[in-house]
């Protein structure tokens, strides 16, 4: 590529860092709008379209560089109308709020909708929304550019070439491809992160478009009021990454209670069914409790009734031995008796023999 342009006088002699690099979204607004031929190389770039077949770019939402912004909420993306026929959303973003996927689809369908009344649906103008993001849009498959597009999952056929979201992650330039490289994507990347003048002096070299982006870059920066609005989207921006922080501790204090809240719940639920289970094991104990109970009252029963049989006995027993010894008593009597008899017949035979013996 033949190169138009070279650097300034002062940035050729300019060293050491600067303030604000075209990662401040005020910033990079300011130099799209500045140099159309900047913005040309960059779109060549993006949509991979060599730079002359690209006859017109036209900036559509246009502010007045230097001044402020209505609120720093201001968006500043770059919407952009090629050929008069692509629309064309261009944001660089640095922050993120975890929400990119949904806003970024919501700003295509937004520049998509560009049918006038009357027109037929055929007519409507192919719309690429162009996200330049300083954080990586998703951990699990990071890539340094990504184009997106409606395709059936199955065979992959491309539902429409006109609804597009190109992603450029600034995270990733190690990723970059052959096609990435070719098209100097990457240098373009550099020069949005480069934060001092012999970086972008590096970057540049060779391409007059990247020289052309360079030499604007250090007009800005010499600008005090780019510089002073520049400085109001960075204190925004801070604001905001310390929300974000805030958010996030918020978010893995919650994580963190909830993961306790799920272990007491399993704990609960543990303790919930040992006590269950204990509960079982006394109503089983109770029962055999009672079941020993009706059996020792039943044990009671059959020796309350044995004690009074043997009561019962031993009273029979205590009658027969007084009638036994009634008995004994009236055979001693008797025994008595008879001795007293068997010594009066003892007596009358001595008597009678004496009789006898004196005759």
């Amino acid at each position: 590529m033949r190169n138009t342009t070279s650097f300034l006088p002062a940035l050729q002699n300019a060293s050491g860092s600067f303030d604000y690099p075209l990662t401040n979204d005020y910033m990079f607004r300011s130099l799209c709008q500045k140099s159309n031929k900047a913005l040309r190389g960059l779109i060549s770039a993006l949509l991979h379209i060599p730079p002359e077949q690209i006859h017109s770019v036209v900036i559509t939402n246009p502010i007045v560089v230097g001044e402020a912004c209505p609120d720093k909420e201001f968006r500043l993306d770059v919407r952009v109308e090629l050929n008069k026929n692509t629309v064309i959303n261009i944001e660089m973003q640095v922050a993120n709020l975890h929400d990119w996927p949904e806003r970024s689809i919501s700003y295509l369908c937004r520049i998509f909708d560009n049918l006038s009344h009357g027109d037929k649906y055929i007519a409507v103008r192919p719309a690429v929304h162009i996200s330049i993001l300083d954080f990586t849009l998703f951990p699990d498959t990071p890539s340094f550019y990504s184009c997106n597009k409606l395709m059936d999952e199955k065979n992959y056929h491309i539902y429409s070439d006109k609804f597009a979201l190109n992603v450029l992650n600034l995270k990733q330039i190690e990723l970059a491809t052959d096609e990435d490289r070719k098209w100097k994507l990457d240098h373009w990347a550099r020069l949005f992160k480069a934060t001092t003048w012999e970086e972008i002096r590096m970057i540049a070299t060779d391409n007059e478009y990247l020289q052309e982006a360079s030499n604007v870059l250090y007009d800005l920066n010499a600008d005090f009021n780019v510089r002073e609005r520049c400085r109001n989207r960075e204190e925004y921006y801070n604001v905001i990454r310390s929300f974000q922080s805030d958010l996030d501790m918020v978010k893995d204090a919650l994580a963190l209670t909830n993961q306790k809240l799920d272990q007491s719940k399993s704990e609960l639920a543990q303790t919930s069914s040992e006590l269950a289970h204990s509960k079982n094991a006394l109503a089983q104990t109770s029962s055999e409790l009672a079941q020993t109970s009706s059996e020792l009252a039943h044990s009671k029963n059959a020796l309350a009734q044995t004690s009074n049989e043997l009561a019962q006995s031993k009273n029979a027993l205590a009658q027969v031995n007084s009638e036994l010894n009634q008995s004994k008593n009236a055979l001693a009597q008797k025994d008595l008796e008879i001795e007293k008899l068997q010594a009066e017949i003892a007596r009358l035979k001595s008597s009678q023999h004496a009789d006898t013996d004196s005759v």
